[in-house]
């Protein structure tokens, strides 16, 4: 399998013709882009392969928030992140193309100043706006700040730029959810500008800010603040598509997972998406999961940035007409669907292979139908545990957290199997006409196309890279995590042997003294009948 994955993963295997010109290097080279949302992950890889695979590009602009160290002293730190060890071998002065701009999306004017404007006024040619407050339980008024109002200073600033040829928004796929099919088109809006100054003035003039039962009512049919604001925000990029030369588009991912090829397998930096699920399974903690047949949409990281870089390319150079916004659906829930039952029987026996050295628990999962065994299941496997855990922690003196976690990880997990269980199609008829026009170096350069996607190579790696990027364990560790699972495992048999051996000699204990009691009451009655 190894041998399999290390020809998906390297050039010379993929037959590239370095005679054929790639029509999206051309399109990038002597670009000058302004990005924002690069610290986040997608940000990460876009950043990556943008220095990586467009080596002629002229500047890149990245804007970075300020917070207790300066942006250049995170920048540092954040070039040192294993995603840009390649990068950095290739191109070592990398670096000579970034320009570091301080600005904060949540404040009224995003914080720039007037030089780092100016730069962006007469040099950007190309706007990627991918920051965003991706918290589902974000206060209210913070999240519509950074997205729907931030997303309009961004738009203000645009349309002063001299040499704009494109304005991108990265969105989300579930923008519109409540709808079952996700189409690449516009949908009605959540309201206008004066309803989300308005909610953000009374969360912020109310003590502990907007109650939940508010809330609910204002973001109703929208299921939190977080796909509310992107909604809101992509009909601002809708109206600014209609009043401006340049192109306006909307790339809507679904949900975003690891990286499945480059510029390392299996890379991840978040707990997003299903990730804190496998990690939780993988340690033992997570066994019970409700209803996993339905189709999960999922898209790797990876191809996902190429889409994006894909996408762009074709609004400007395939779709010369403007006025109307153009909008790509990523998604694979159509073109090559899978579900999270299916997903875990793939990535299961890896984790059994290659087990974490933090593993606390036994390693084993169970998929229901029934609300009644998902709850009852909920409560011993999970909830039980982390009650003995944290007993067990009191008693040697040590903080308790094993319930706090639980209780944690239970609104997260809660969010995830909302997702993983509401079916949705997500729609990607535009995205496959630029899969269609890529030639075919630039489909092995920038790889995208979902329907070739193969989830049994990805899945095959997925495990590894949450051990190592999420949990921390390095693979060094395998040999003493082996003997650790094997002994966990072992334990848990003997456990679950005198359970069942526990039930079994109560039950036959019970069981026949309810059974004498029966039977000499059916015997008394039939005497008094005969009587009669």
């Amino acid at each position: 399998m190894e041998d399999i994955y290390s020809k998906i993963t390297d050039p010379d295997e993929y037959g590239i013709d370095t005679n054929e010109e790639s029509e999206i290097q051309k399109f990038y080279a002597n670009e000058t882009i302004f990005l924002t949302g690069c610290t986040g992950f997608i940000g990460k890889c876009v950043v990556e392969k943008l220095l990586r695979s467009c080596p002629d590009l002229k500047k890149l602009y990245i804007m970075i928030r300020s917070k207790k160290s300066s942006p250049n002293e995170r920048i540092k730190k954040y070039f040192d992140d294993i995603l840009f060890q390649k990068l950095r071998q290739l191109n070592p002065n990398f670096e000579s193309k970034i320009v570091v701009i301080e600005g904060n999306l949540e404040n009224e004017n995003i914080l720039l100043s007037n030089d780092d404007k100016d730069k962006i006024i007469n040099e950007s040619t190309i706007i990627i706006h991918n920051a965003s407050n991706v918290k589902f339980e974000a206060k209210l008024s913070e999240s519509l700040m950074c997205n729907v109002i931030g997303t309009k200073k961004m738009l203000d600033l645009a349309k002063q730029c001299k040499k704009l040829k494109v304005f991108v928004y990265v969105s989300t796929a579930y923008s519109h959810c409540y709808e079952k099919k996700i189409f690449e088109k516009s949908y009605s809006p959540p309201g206008d500008l004066k309803i989300i100054q308005d909610y953000i003035d009374v969360d912020r003039n109310t003590k502990n800010g907007m109650s939940n039962e508010a809330k609910k009512i204002a973001l109703s049919p929208w299921p939190n603040v977080y796909i509310y604001s992107k909604a809101m925000a992509e009909y601002l990029v809708e109206q600014c598509a209609k009043q401006v030369s340049f192109r306006c588009t909307i790339y809507r991912p679904s949900i975003v997972i690891s990286t499945y090829q480059e510029p390392i397998k299996s890379w991840v930096d978040n707990i997003n998406g299903p990730v804190l699920a496998f990690a939780a399974i993988g340690l033992g903690i997570a066994h019970i999961g409700y209803n996993l047949k339905n189709t999960f949409d999922m898209v790797p990281a990876d191809m996902c940035t190429n889409g994006l870089l894909a996408t762009t390319w074709d609004s400007v150079e395939n779709r010369k007409e403007c006025g109307s916004v153009l909008i790509y659906n990523y998604g694979s829930s159509v073109v090559n669907p899978i579900d999270m039952m299916s997903f875990e029987t793939l990535v299961t026996p890896r984790g059994r292979e290659t087990p974490s050295n933090k593993m606390v628990g036994p390693h084993f999962t169970h998929a229901t139908h029934s609300v009644l065994i998902f709850i009852l299941g909920h409560i011993f496997c999970h909830f039980i545990p982390a009650v003995i855990a944290d007993i067990a922690l009191l008693i040697t003196g040590k903080k308790t957290r094993a319930v706090s976690i639980f209780l944690k990880t239970l609104v997260w997990l809660t969010t995830i199997f909302r997702f993983a269980n509401g079916n949705w199609r997500i729609y990607v008829n535009e995205t496959q006409k630029v899969w269609d026009k890529m030639n075919k170096r630039d489909n092995e350069l920038f790889y995208n196309d979902l329907r070739t996607l193969k989830w049994d190579l990805y899945a095959y790696s997925y495990w590894t890279g949450l051990r190592v990027y999420i949990i921390k364990d390095s693979m060094d560790t395998l040999d003493k995590a082996l003997k650790r699972y094997h002994i966990i495992q072992k334990v848990f048999k003997i456990f679950c042997g005198v359970l069942i051996l526990g039930f079994l000699y109560y039950f036959d204990r019970y069981f026949l003294m309810l059974f004498n009691v029966f039977y000499d009451a059916a015997g008394i009655l039939c005497q008094h009948c005969q009587k009669n």
